[in-house]
């Protein structure tokens, strides 16, 4: 997971310098939708990438607050960005633990993992909304036409997660439909 975070503030930079708070608001805003990272991850982790000279930061007086840091993305952070952007994708094994869950399905088990689902159902809808939101607030036709490039990445990025999202919703109301019907049947 480092080394991806590592090539998500990477970029995050290139696009423009940014505060460690500018960039943790950025990933409950921007990015949040495809990627997700604490506030302690990002500082981590920019740490390690200023160690590694990858990134540099100007600390900016504040008066009787600490210094500000303003990031920025060295050339040798931008040679790791390139190299890294020209090497294939591994895919990632994803890691669910719903369904772990739900190969404890068993008629003992079938009320507690109804209420999973309902919760399950009622945290995507929750993502689903927010998500929406998204678009509608930054992403409407009118604001689509004149996007620049690199916020179309965004904007393609926020279309594969409502897409993800309503899979996932539909998913989860069949699963929890059949789990329900069955376990009518063995009443």
């Amino acid at each position: 997971m480092h080394m991806a975070l590592k090539f998500v503030l990477l970029t995050l930079l290139d696009r423009e310098r940014q505060t460690g708070y500018e960039i943790v608001k950025t990933f409950e805003s921007a990015v949040g939708y495809f990627w997700s990272a604490s506030h302690q991850q990002v500082y981590r982790e920019l740490s390690k990438l200023t160690d590694e000279n990858l990134v540099k930061f100007t600390s900016i007086k504040q008066g009787d607050k600490p210094d500000k840091k303003v990031y920025r993305i060295t050339a040798s952070g931008k040679q790791d960005l390139q190299q890294w952007l020209q090497a294939p994708v591994k895919a990632s094994p994803g890691k669910d633990l719903l369904l772990v869950k739900l190969l404890n399905l068993r008629a003992e088990n079938v009320a507690v993992l109804l209420e999973e689902l309902d919760r399950a159902i009622k945290s995507a809808e929750e993502r689903a909304a927010v998500y929406s939101g998204i678009k509608k607030t930054y992403y409407s036709k009118e604001q689509r036409a004149s996007l620049a490039l690199e916020d179309l990445a965004l904007y393609l990025a926020l279309k594969k997660g409502i897409g993800s999202v309503a899979a996932h919703i539909k998913w989860l109301r069949e699963t929890r439909a059949e789990i329900a019907e069955y376990g009518q049947g063995r009443e």
